[in-house]
């Protein structure tokens, strides 16, 4: 999560004019948006495939996952709508880059709040609507490894990954088109093989670290070269967007999987005790997540609330991003607790509580 916020600084609050010369802070945000969000969007699918592959299925958690979704996009909205707070709207991205964000807010309109009310059926957070599906057909994937010895599920992996992760980044491709809920179920297989399997090449957490470290290392140098040629190369200026993330543009790049893959494996054999205090925090990281991400909230937190555009050219700037990702999760862990404990707790226990004693009954 602490890579995902650090994204989303980079992408929504440390604005630059589109043709901005290059300088020390401009190569340092550069270099750290996309692949940071991009591996910890598959790292949050590999713990969930983890844990899920060996957990019974449960409409209840369905309704779990979509009320948090549900209550945060409505409070959020209703808010934001009610205050007239100026945002950049579900569909003001274009402009937001184009002028920065105190040019493109405006008023949240009617449509933006209707939309706040239904944010599954219109994706408003795509990671949380895909969330949703993916968890629906787990006692379907849960099913199909009792079908899968070690090798059938080995080459799964391997045929998933080649043609969604390998062949896809072949430019001018037409063999596999990309969707958001296939990398859910690859990262799904991936968690579940570990788990079932324990593979040698992820028992060493210094091999592990050493590869995750050769691959983040490789993201910045990408950035920092396409960067520093496009003056040189008219391809690279033309096609600069695209080019300076190639390795890691998205959840359909193979480096990003794989240095996924390390750090879920330097994570996973850490020794360490229960610590009931790390459980309770990572009970909230799905509602960090959903608040401080809500695309009507976002541009806001990071413009109005941290003030990153005064920050663009600070010497400062990198102590203080740091900074923003730990309040920033804390705080919104504290407003997730609280909604766990006033909100959800009431909720889930008047519905599923009278439902049970009515199968009791029976």
């Amino acid at each position: 999560m602490a890579l995902i916020i650090l994204n989303h600084i980079c992408q929504h609050g440390i604005w630059f004019e589109p043709n901005a010369a290059i300088s020390a802070n401009l190569c340092i945000s550069h270099s750290l948006l996309g692949w940071t969000g991009i591996v910890g969007n598959w790292l949050f699918i590999m713990v969930s495939g983890y844990f899920v592959s060996k957990s019974e299925f449960s409409w209840k958690r369905v309704f779990k996952i979509w009320f948090e979704v549900f209550f945060y996009s409505v409070v959020i909205g209703l808010s934001l709508y009610l205050t007239k707070t100026a945002v950049v709207g579900f569909n003001g991205d274009e402009l937001y880059y184009e002028v920065g964000f105190f040019e493109a807010a405006k008023p949240m309109g009617t449509m933006d709040l209707i939309r706040s009310f239904m944010p599954v059926l219109f994706g408003n957070n795509w990671f949380a609507s895909t969330y949703i599906l993916f968890y629906c057909f787990t006692p379907f994937l849960n099913e199909s490894l009792k079908a899968l010895d070690e090798k059938k599920h080995r080459n799964l992996i391997i045929l998933m990954a080649v043609s969604g992760t390998i062949i896809y980044m072949i430019y001018g491709q037409g063999f596999f088109k990309e969707g958001n809920l296939f990398y859910f179920i690859l990262g799904y297989y991936v968690a579940s093989y570990i788990r079932l399997y324990n593979p040698k090449f992820l028992q060493n957490k210094k091999t592990d670290l050493l590869w995750a470290s050769a691959l983040i290392i490789f993201f910045i140098a990408w950035v920092l070269l396409i960067m520093f040629s496009k003056d040189q190369v008219p391809f690279i200026s033309n096609n600069f967007a695209q080019v300076s993330v190639y390795p890691f543009a998205s959840m359909a790049r193979f480096p990003s999987l794989l240095a996924a893959i390390f750090l879920f494996g330097i994570f996973r054999n850490l020794k360490m005790e229960n610590r009931q205090w790390v459980n309770t925090l990572a009970s909230t990281a799905f509602g960090v997540y959903l608040i401080h991400e809500n695309l009507l909230l976002n541009k806001v937190i990071w413009h109005r609330l941290f003030w990153f555009d005064s920050f663009v050219d600070s010497p400062f700037l990198i102590v203080y991003v740091a900074f923003v990702i730990i309040v920033t999760f804390l705080i919104c862990a504290g407003i997730d607790l609280l909604r766990q404990r006033f909100i959800e707790k009431p909720v889930m226990n008047m519905l599923f509580s009278k439902r049970q004693a009515e199968n009791r009954a029976q």
